[in-house]
């Protein structure tokens, strides 16, 4: 089932209208996320459009794939939208893969076909169509994966996956906070997910994309400042603090099952 991401947007947006949505969920093993548009095509929806769809880039995962089936545009405004979303994709270092699924008797394939949207930006008739064509596209990467059982042990076994994947990688600078934000992500992971849960450690250029996978639908927020005082039992929001200050970027999408808890970690400048 797919479920409605509702991050804390950076920038402020007008309210969504009636039958506005922007869903947004993430496959785990192949690193691509998708994001659904549904309702007319507003200033609101564009806003909440473009936040989604740069969200995703911070993540920076392997594709993104639009789906605009539930998309109300007959006279294909949106298109420079999707267009500069495309061209953005492909600048990035590595780049990422942009794609459209539209039908393609619509003015906005049309128009996105006219402005020569082949190339970064390919449409897709099908939802499925675009799956499959992503999945041929998407380049080989450095990525080890590992399925644990929510055990004590699992903090333990996801650090020594990510140290083993940075001193393979030749990464020693990543090594230190990669281990720390690894970790806690997992404990929270065993803590309150409960569930079995996968770590993919992927390299990003000179640094490391850590993504921890639970069963669990409710997704993390970021508390206030701490409060624990000492001899009280250790704070469940410690965790994500942590992570807060050790990533360069984090984050939690929905999947179809679960969520995935994210960060991106760039190299120790200490």
């Amino acid at each position: 089932m797919r479920r409605e991401l509702e991050p804390p947007y950076l920038i402020a947006r007008p309210p969504p209208a009636p039958g506005e949505r922007v869903a947004v969920t993430a496959d785990v093993t192949a690193g691509v996320i998708e994001v659904a548009m549904q309702g007319r095509w507003t200033p609101s929806l564009r806003i909440a459009a473009w936040v989604a769809v740069t969200k995703c880039f911070v993540e920076h995962p392997l594709a993104v794939v639009v789906d605009l089936h539930g998309l109300d545009d007959p006279l294909a405004a949106s298109a420079p939208a999707w267009w500069t979303m495309g061209m953005t994709g492909a600048r990035m270092a590595p780049p990422v893969a942009v794609v459209v699924c539209r039908p393609r008797a619509t003015p906005l394939a049309a128009r996105l076909n006219r402005l020569g949207a082949k190339r970064h930006l390919p449409v897709f008739a099908t939802l499925d169509e675009a799956r499959r064509a992503v999945s041929t596209r998407l380049p080989m990467t450095d990525r080890v994966q590992l399925r644990l059982a929510p055990r004590p042990d699992a903090v333990c076994r996801a650090r020594e996956l990510t140290v083993d994947a940075c001193t393979a990688w030749d990464q020693p600078r990543v090594r230190r906070p990669a281990g720390l934000v690894v970790s806690e992500l997992v404990d929270n992971a065993v803590r309150h997910a409960g569930t079995d849960i996968v770590v993919t450690v992927s390299r990003r250029g000179a640094g490391l994309h850590l993504a921890v996978n639970d069963d669990d639908p409710e997704l993390p927020v970021l508390p206030g400042p701490a409060s624990q005082r000492p001899g009280e039992p250790r704070d469940d929001s410690h965790g994500l603090r942590a992570v807060h200050a050790a990533a360069a970027a984090w984050g939690a999408i929905p999947t179809d099952t679960g969520k995935v808890v994210w960060a991106l970690v760039r190299p120790d400048r200490s």
